[in-house]
Order: structure tokens, then C-alpha cells, then sequence
């Protein structure tokens, strides 16, 4: 609309300002033929008269005759008030154009304009039959300052009509275009949103769900059907979730179940004292909260710590079972028993095995870099290596064995507060210690020294 309102009203401007040229065309025609007749009569002389009647027409401020100078060299100088040629006047004469200039802006609004006279035999007014030049010679201009405020005045009137009609209809549009949209576009919508939000969130619906279009109606009813279709198939997901987390508990279980099982059919074999696996699961379990590991890293610590020792089945029972103590070779031989452990259990790509068979690994390794069978130190050794060898040493103390009687709680304790930094992470013993009495608690629990395997 804006666009059309600025194109029509350039072009009525440009017709205005044609219609003004017209006039002054008219006054400069009706100025030359009056000339023309006063030289074909020999009245020349009297011309004065002529454009003095001439000037007193409504509308014309000025009107003056300019010759050039062909005609002065011909007839020789004009009147004293005829305007003589400056550099502007022989411009418009070299160009034989018509000069005009509106000025439109002021209280009263003025065209001014220059116009050539070129001389011609064709026509009623042949020049040739009384000026001695060549044909379209520049005979000279007259020059007019017409008041054009009127035709100004109207043109503007006009205008503002006509932008006060488009602005009426442009309101009427946008109007009804914002009611059209708003009442079958953006309300329809907002139903539709709120039936989709409904349906996603599985609440009721509390729009009326009446459309004014048939489109609109038919996605509504496809958008219900959609929801029904949901409902079912939510029903069934649900359905399949509680299957398959069931399914994933029991297994989860029974993996539990199975490296625990496997933990003690190794305690059995090599003759540790009855409940050494559960013992050193409890006691990791409770070290692991104490640290505070996250729920999940606990539930993988006590999945994997049963088969810590798993790979003393791979020891003869001559040196496995022997009650005094061991010699180098001996020593040597029985120390494998974390390789053959990581060896059986790294194939896996469970990662409750793969856990496992770090822990096998790492349990005999020492805080200072002195333990087996990689020499690792400090944080280089697994949490889980760490806190399973706090929790193997302490159940070894504290439990009779073929080879020993079982230590007192108190010389455990000090034990470990003489080896903390060296053979067992620091942090974990002052926890063991500060918390000592709730593993006295799972030891008293799980411990009975009369009841060995």
C-alpha cells in the first residue's frame, strides 16, 4: 500500500506539473503569434502594448521578451525593457529546450520558464517570410513566471483525497486480514496447540474443538487419532520397559549371584576361613561409602570384589595349602595369582568383569610402589585395588588361617597405623580407623573362629 500511495502520487505530481507547462506553453504560443501578426501587419512598434495586455492576464507575475542575436543584427535593438542574452539565456538557445522551474514549497507557488522561439517555415506562422536566417535558427525566448498556487493548491487537495481513500481502504484490509487470521488462523491454532499439549501429557482436553474450516477440523480429528494411537502404544511401551527392567534386575542379579558363587568355590578350594568373600565385600562396600564413592561405583565394587582371588585356582595345592611358611620360589609362584585372576576374567566385555579383573590385578599392590605384580604406587593403583586391599589384609589379620592364629583387633589396627602411606593409601586407613568400630561390628557378624572351611 505504500508503495502504491508514493508511485500514484509521483506520477499525479507529474501530471500537475505537465499541466502547468501546458499553460505556460499556451501564453508563450498566444505571445508569438501576437508578434507575428504585429510584424506581418508592420505594427511592430506597437508590440509594447501587446505584452503589456498580455501581462495583466490572472496568473502571469512577469513577462518579458528576449531577442537574439540574429534578430538584432536584422532589425536592430528591441525595447529597453526586452531582457538582454546572458550566458543561461545562450545555454537554453545552444540547446533549443524548453526551461522550467517549479517552486512549490513557498505561501505562494511559482513556475518559471523560458521558451525558445526557432524559426520554421512550416506552419501557419512562417517565420521565414520575415526573418533572413536559416531554418531552426533560435530567434529568441520569452520568458514567464506564471503563479501557479491554485493548480498547486488542488493538486494537493486531490492528493490527500486520494491518500485519505487508499488509507481507508488499506485500514479496511488490514482489518479484516487481522480478523480473518485471528478467527480462522491464530485461534484455530491455539486449539490445536492445546489439543497437542493435551494429548503429550496424556490430560483432558477442555477446548470445544469446533473449527470454522474443514482443514482445520480434519488435523484436529487426525491429531485425536494420533493421541489414541499414543495412549496404545505408551501402554505398550510401558509394558515392554517393565519386562525388560525386570529382565535386567534378575540378570543383574544373577551376575551377582554368579561371581559371588565363584568367589567362594575359590575360598572353598584353597581353605580360607569360612565367609572370607563375604567378609571382604562387606568391608569394601562399607569403605567404598565411607570414601564416598557414588552409588552405582559401590554397587560395581561389591559385584566385583568377590573374585579378587579367583586366580588361586591356577596354585598347586602343595604350595596353596602348605601351613608353615613359604619359600622365595614359593613365594614367587603364589604371587601369579593376580595375573592368572586378570587373565581369566579381562576376555570379558562385561563391565562388571572387566572391573573384576582390574581389582584381581591390583589388590597386592602397595601405596609406596612395593607390591605385585606391577610395582604400582599412589593413585596409579585403582580405588577399587586400593580399597580390596584394605578389606583382604585386615579379614587376613584378623581371621585364623592354616598358617596362623588369628590376630587381636587391636594389632590389626595398629598394624595399619604403622603401614599407612606405605603399604595401604592413607586416606583409606585413617577412614578404617576413625570408623573401626563398624568394621569390629561386620567382623563379630560374618566371623566365627570355630567355623573354618
Amino acid at each position: 500500500m505504500l508503495c502504491i500511495i508514493v508511485f500514484i502520487g509521483l506520477n499525479f505530481r507529474s501530471l500537475v506539473m505537465v499541466s502547468m507547462q501546458e499553460s505556460v506553453l499556451s501564453i508563450a504560443q498566444t505571445v508569438k503569434a501576437g508578434l507575428t501578426a504585429h510584424m506581418k501587419s508592420g505594427m511592430m512598434d506597437k508590440r509594447e502594448y501587446f505584452l503589456k495586455e498580455i501581462s495583466n492576464a490572472p496568473n502571469i507575475k512577469t513577462l518579458s521578451i528576449i531577442r537574439s542575436d540574429e534578430v538584432t543584427k536584422q532589425f536592430g535593438k528591441g525595447f529597453q525593457n526586452e531582457k538582454k542574452v546572458d550566458q543561461k539565456i545562450k545555454d537554453i538557445f545552444q540547446s533549443k529546450t524548453n526551461y522550467f522551474v517549479l517552486n512549490e514549497w513557498g505561501d505562494k507557488a511559482t513556475i518559471h520558464a523560458i521558451i525558445p522561439y526557432i524559426a520554421s517555415s512550416k506552419g501557419n506562422l512562417n517565420c521565414l517570410q520575415c526573418h533572413h536566417v536559416p531554418e531552426n535558427t533560435v530567434l529568441g525566448a520569452v520568458e514567464i513566471e506564471l503563479d501557479v498556487t491554485e493548480y498547486r493548491n488542488l493538486a494537493w487537495d486531490y492528493l490527500l483525497i486520494l491518500f485519505g481513500i487508499i488509507a481507508f481502504f488499506t485500514i479496511v484490509i488490514i482489518f479484516n486480514t487481522s480478523y480473518v487470521i485471528e478467527k480462522f488462523v491464530r485461534k484455530p491454532l491455539i486449539e490445536l496447540l492445546h489439543l497437542a499439549k493435551a494429548i503429550f501429557y496424556n490430560t483432558e482436553h477442555k477446548g470445544h474443538n469446533v473449527f470454522e474450516s474443514e482443514e482445520f477440523t480434519n488435523v484436529a480429528s487426525q491429531f485425536a487419532k494420533f493421541g489414541e494411537e499414543m495412549k496404545n502404544l505408551s501402554s505398550r511401551i510401558e509394558q515392554t520397559t517393565n519386562k525388560f527392567q525386570s529382565l535386567t534386575s534378575e540378570m543383574d542379579t544373577t551376575l551377582k549371584d554368579t561371581l559371588f558363587a565363584m568367589g567362594e568355590a575359590e575360598e572353598k578350594r584353597s581353605k580360607e576361613t569360612s565367609n572370607h568373600t563375604r567378609r571382604v565385600v562387606e568391608y569394601s562396600k562399607l569403605l567404598g561409602e565411607l570414601i564416598g564413592l557414588k552409588q552405582e561405583e559401590i554397587d560395581m565394587l561389591i559385584t566385583a570384589a568377590p573374585l579378587h582371588d579367583i586366580g588361586k585356582i591356577g596354585i598347586p595345592d602343595s604350595i596353596l595349602f602348605k601351613a608353615g611358611l613359604l619359600d622365595d620360589d614359593e613365594r614367587a609362584i603364589i604371587q601369579t595369582h593376580t595375573v592368572m585372576g586378570y587373565d581369566i576374567l579381562k576376555h570379558s566385555q562385561r563391565e562388571a568383569l572387566q572391573t573384576a579383573a582390574r581389582i584381581a590385578l591390583e589388590h597386592h599392590e602397595r601405596w609406596d610402589g612395593t607390591g605385585y605384580p606391577k610395582a604400582l604406587s599412589g593413585d596409579e593403583i585403582h580405588i577399587f585395588g586400593r580399597i580390596v586391599a584394605v578389606s583382604d589384609v585386615f579379614d587376613a589379620l584378623s581371621t585364623k588361617r592354616v598358617y596362623k592364629d588369628a590376630w587381636s583387633l587391636d594389632k590389626v589396627k595398629e598394624y595399619f597405623k604403622q603401614n599407612s602411606g606405605t603399604l595401604f593409601d592413607p586416606k583409606l586407613v585413617e577412614l578404617f580407623i576413625e570408623n573401626f568400630s563398624s568394621f569390629e561390628n561386620l567382623h563379630s557378624l560374618y566371623y566365627s573362629e570355630s567355623a573354618t572351611e
